[in-house]
């Protein structure tokens, strides 16, 4: 039986600026894109049949693209996609054998430590890889090589969790938002690790330290992930590494995600990243939890100085998304509601109380701030 592909060709539509008008459930959806193109979605679609051809190239008219790439387009609906791009030798049209096959074993080591860093950010992983961000990690896929020097696609399929139900409380202000997926946050952890890394260690280009750190590790960086990257910088015939990010469209991403991280291969960057690897492989105590994610709950009593908000954080002994709730301030709550709507991913500092048969609590009253605050170098 042939895949109904209508479901992903309505997600690209939206993704790429078409709104869809109301109409009867089952019938066909007259899409228009800003009054340019109209067409209408059947609501089965073919892959392969002539309607399935039509509509192609109607989209890759409206947005003066080649068929093939609005047709590889819908095959990514499902993905987010990691670009590690290496650069050849000035003149060359290749990289030694050894130099591509370093290049993918980093970026599997750099995935890996990721999905372990989504589940609590820390310095070093040691042997204690996460069992369930290493199943997360089993379903990546290695994609054809693409022009522009050497790139290797790394595709992790995203499958959105379901929303949990809400039970409403009397006289309590609530509103909830779509969970974050596993395979996301591995994305988007190893997207900010390298974003960190790069605005606090490489652009300031002075001996690191680790208050330079800090946030590499609250964005989710590691010993690992950098002696990774490390690796692939010190092969021969490598100039630079480019990783680039793209979204997959059925999952909504946050208003600021990272999409392009540049790292040279010089000697000075090469260092840079040796020592912060050096450096975090010294053990360090610390008692507070650092917790990122996006907020899926805010709940507020009319009149009371202080709110309740839900953080989304994996749960340390299932593959189910966990939360972990935080009082705010209510003078606060104004700029937490937009960033819910923006899907902005916050972090939080505090001891964690466990409470059995509840969800885990921060002990204090807290003040989020968004994740990308710490992505940002200081002057």
């Amino acid at each position: 039986m042939s895949e109904n592909v209508a479901g992903d060709l309505s997600v690209l539509l939206k993704a790429r600026g078409w709104s869809s008008q109301e109409t009867n459930p089952g019938a066909s959806n007259l899409w228009s894109l800003a009054g340019r193109a109209e067409m209408y979605l059947p609501p089965i679609v073919t892959r392969g049949s002539f309607l399935w051809s039509d509509l192609i190239e109607r989209i890759a008219e409206a947005h003066e693209e080649k068929v093939d790439t609005i047709e590889r387009a819908i095959d990514l609906v499902h993905f987010d996609v990691a670009r590690f791009r290496v650069d050849a030798a000035p003149g060359s049209q290749t990289i030694p054998l050894e130099t591509g096959a370093a290049v993918i074993s980093s970026a599997f080591g750099m995935l890996r430590a990721a999905a372990t860093a989504a589940r609590q950010p820390r310095q070093s992983i040691g042997s204690n890889y996460s069992r369930l961000g290493d199943e997360i990690v089993h379903e990546a896929r290695l994609a054809h090589t693409e022009v522009g020097s050497f790139v290797f696609p790394v595709m992790l399929k995203v499958n959105p969790p379901e929303a949990l139900p809400e039970t409403p409380l009397p006289g309590v202000e609530f509103e909830s938002s779509h969970p974050e997926s596993q395979e996301r946050r591995v994305t988007r952890t190893l997207a900010q690790a390298l974003t960190a890394f790069e605005k606090h260690v490489l652009q300031p280009a002075r001996e690191p330290r680790m208050i330079d750190l800090t946030p590499v590790v609250i964005a989710g960086g590691t010993k690992e992930m950098l002696a990774q990257l490390h690796n692939m910088l010190s092969e021969p015939g490598v100039s630079w590494l480019e990783t680039r990010f793209t979204w997959a469209p059925i999952e909504s991403a946050a208003a600021k995600s990272p999409n392009r991280v540049l790292i040279p291969a010089e000697t000075e960057a090469r260092a840079l990243v040796a020592q912060s690897v050096k450096l975090l492989s010294t053990p360090k105590s610390d008692p507070l939890r650092v917790i990122t994610g996006p907020i899926i709950h805010i709940s507020h009593v009319p009149g009371e100085a202080t709110g309740e908000i839900a953080i989304q954080t994996p749960s340390p002994t299932s593959a189910r998304y966990g939360r972990v709730e935080v009082v705010v301030r209510q003078d606060q709550l104004s700029e937490i509601h937009h960033w819910m709507d923006q899907g902005t991913i916050v972090v939080v500092h505090g001891v964690v109380e466990r409470r059995p048969g509840r969800p885990a609590r921060l002990k204090d009253i807290a003040a989020p701030a968004p994740l990308d605050d710490t992505l940002i170098a200081p002057p």
